[in-house]
């Protein structure tokens, strides 16, 4: 085979590993983000949480103040009581009063009622932040899995880069062009073998005439019939066996 085109071979395999490597690498910032968003749920349910112990204390707080001001006018009210001169002043005083004690109650049944919730809440709260705390370290080894994956990536695509600048040199700029063009016009597929008569890029059949000028060929690259992809020729692994189509075989 040509030294050009056995570079030509070469580049399309190096291509396809870039690709390869590329399609990987563009999946992994959206693993990393489906393990945050799974962290961010057990946040926002600890939030939630947290928010629900902090309103029962509020609850609570406020009702304690409506308690001291009841009780203030109670005594206020009692106050009055040595000051009492008619019977309708002393029931309307003792009414007042009653109705202050009566709220007193109903705010003491609040605030019990407060602190019986609130304990509960706060058991969520503890759970979910121990859910956080399991979810962080498992959530972070799976990030950080996929981070050392990301740059070993990288590197091999480096690795590939320098390798294809390299070989790409070693093309005539004629070639270089055809090559090009053919590999954005093919989806990526410049290059392919000719096996038994059949282009493994279009699947279509050369003649037995053209076939052999490929086959035999010294001192010219070729080019498909029908779709026009840089052809080489590549012997069948074993007669009646599925020839594979990777061209980076």
């Amino acid at each position: 085979m040509l030294a050009e085109l056995q570079a030509l071979v070469r580049l399309q395999s190096i291509d396809n590993q870039i690709s390869r490597l590329k399609n990987e690498l563009s999946k992994i910032p959206a693993q990393i983000e489906a393990e945050k968003k799974y962290l961010k749920e057990y946040e926002e349910d600890l939030e939630t949480a947290q928010a629900a112990v902090e309103a029962m204390q509020k609850r609570q707080r406020d009702t304690e103040g409506e308690i001291q001001m009841a009780d203030e006018k109670l005594r206020e009210s009692r106050g009055k009581q040595p000051l009492v001169k008619t019977n309708e002043e002393y029931r309307a005083l003792t009414q007042e009063i009653e109705s202050f004690q009566g709220k007193i109650a109903e705010f003491e049944d609040q605030v019990l009622e407060c602190m019986e919730s609130v304990e509960p809440l706060r058991e969520k709260v503890a759970e979910t932040k121990k859910g956080l705390e399991s979810a962080n370290n498992t959530a972070g080894m799976v990030i950080k899995k996929h981070e050392d994956h990301q740059a070993g990536i990288e590197h091999e695509l480096e690795k590939h880069q320098r390798e294809r600048q390299r070989t790409w040199d070693e093309i005539s700029s004629d070639w270089q062009a055809r090559y090009k063009m053919v590999h954005k016009n093919m989806g990526g597929l410049a290059v392919a073998a000719i096996i038994d008569r059949t282009c493994q890029g279009c699947r279509m059949d050369e003649t037995i005439q053209r076939f052999f000028e490929i086959r035999d060929s010294k001192d010219e690259i070729s080019s498909c019939s029908n779709c026009g992809r840089i052809i080489y020729y590549k012997e069948a692994e074993a007669v009646g066996t599925v020839v594979p189509t990777d061209e980076t075989a």
